[in-house]
């Protein structure tokens, strides 16, 4: 606690103020440290006069202090009152009695204000707005202050200066630490905003809390690929600080939302796995079809500043479709609709496909490569697909590369490329695959069932 006399008109002022390196507030409320080591809790009080109307050559004075809140270290002459006459501690009643005055030999003229006496205290306990720790007492020692004459100069006591002795600072509600993609559209990285934490002194007192980032930017900048410390400080008057840091991470990738529709009549639901490439990714999902629709949600794809083109494959039933994808948000959105009949995957609706669904006609199962309409049975309804898209290829967002589709293909020739189990889908028995087959099979069907010769059987006559 500090503790100064105020003066009124031309009285003499007798100050009991600290004088403490750290600081002390216009308020006169002097701020100090209140840490774990010894050194860093001890500050000095000093006792000054002011405004005297003639000059002082000595002075005696009794100071009390509150022993719960501090403990007495030691006195010292003042700076203008160098001398330490008489210095006595009564611990009992916790109180200092001194006498100071002029340097032995010194010119004698006095002074009319100054430094009179510098007592050391320890902080021994948090005080918060305290008004009493160190006060000047009149006790069994009273105060005195005098000329060169011995005569006893008029002084106005004034103890209106507080001591508060800070803990810990404390820092509140600091967010977790972030893991998060990159966002689309940018190789920025991504933006995140992160709530600041609170701080409070050890009386409760709000302080301001700033901001650091590892690589120096700022709170609204984008954070980079890979990780970057965020660090929040707070610093009270006397300078006991404390600091919170987080990690936000983020990953090299970007995400993307795609959903697929898939084109004509399907009758049940199905899990499609779909080839999905951007850029230099390719990558195979599944996606859980209810009828012809599927969302396949934060697919990662490769940081990029922005995408002219993805493209979508059932991988054993439609042709490639294309998309420019958009941002929305943070990710990629892009939408494909994916046209079925290719059966070997080869990007194209041909007679080779006619060839495999005759052969898997009559199948049982919902993932069969013919049965694109995701019932449980190869039939007429699944022949719609290849005949309305017959003869179609897939797109590419760069040069197309699927071939051409082909109308006819002799059974030697499928035989020497391994095909030989689609000999039987040759229903006029001609030595060809080709469009007679299909008129075959649209007026007279197929004569025997011919489930398994699409994947490896033959067809039984």
């Amino acid at each position: 606690m500090l503790y100064r006399t105020a003066l009124l008109a031309t009285c003499p002022l007798i100050l009991v103020s600290t004088a403490l390196g750290q600081s002390l507030s216009v308020d006169a409320n002097a701020v100090v440290s209140h840490l774990p080591a010894s050194a860093n809790r001890e500050f000095t009080v000093d006792v000054n006069l002011s405004n005297l109307a003639a000059a002082a050559v000595g002075l005696q004075a009794t100071v009390a202090y509150d022993p719960a809140l501090v403990e007495y270290v030691g006195i010292a002459g003042g700076t203008d009152f160098s001398l330490l006459i008489y210095a006595s501690h009564d611990s009992a009643n916790s109180r200092i009695g001194f006498a100071s005055g002029l340097k032995t030999g010194g010119a004698g003229a006095g002074i009319t204000g100054g430094n009179v006496a510098k007592l050391t205290f320890r902080a021994i306990a948090g005080a918060c707005a305290d008004l009493d720790a160190v006060t000047l007492s009149t006790g069994s020692f009273p105060t005195r202050v005098v000329d060169s004459e011995g005569a006893l100069l008029t002084y106005t006591e004034s103890n209106a200066v507080s001591l508060t002795a800070l803990g810990a600072v404390s820092l509140d509600a600091a967010p977790a630490s972030v893991s998060v993609a990159a966002d689309a559209g940018t190789t920025a990285g991504s933006l995140q905003t992160l709530s600041a934490p609170t701080a409070a002194n050890s009386c409760g007192t709000a302080l301001g809390v700033s901001f650091s980032r590892s690589d120096s930017l700022g709170a609204n900048d984008y954070y980079p690929i890979g990780a970057t410390t965020v660090t929040w400080t707070a610093t009270d008057a006397a300078g006991n600080s404390a600091s919170v840091s987080r990690t936000v991470t983020v990953a090299n990738h970007q995400l993307l939302d795609a959903a697929v529709d898939l084109i004509g009549t399907v009758v049940g639901d199905s899990t499609r796995s779909i080839r999905i490439k951007a850029g230099a990714s390719t990558q195979v999902v599944p996606v859980s079809m209810t009828g012809t629709y599927g969302l396949a949600l934060g697919l990662q794809v490769p940081v990029a500043a922005g995408y002219a083109c993805m493209s979508a494959k059932d991988t054993a039933h439609s042709l490639t479709d294309t998309a420019a994808p958009s941002v929305v948000g943070v990710h990629y959105s892009a939408e494909f609709e994916l046209k079925q009949g290719d059966s070997n995957g080869d990007d194209l609706v041909d007679i080779i496909d006619f060839g495999i669904y005759i052969g898997d006609f009559g199948a049982a199962g919902a993932s069969d490569i013919s049965n694109f309409n995701g019932d449980l049975v190869v039939n007429s309804a699944d022949f719609s697909f290849i005949s309305v898209n017959f003869l179609q290829v897939g797109q590419s967002c760069g040069s197309y590369s699927a071939g051409t589709p082909r109308t006819r293909v002799s059974v030697k020739e499928l035989r020497r490329a391994g095909l030989g189990h689609l000999a039987g889908s040759d229903l006029n028995r001609d030595g060809w695959l080709d469009g007679a087959d299909v008129a075959h099979y649209l007026q007279f069907g197929i004569p025997t069932p011919a489930h398994g010769t699409g994947s490896g059987g033959n067809v039984a006559w």
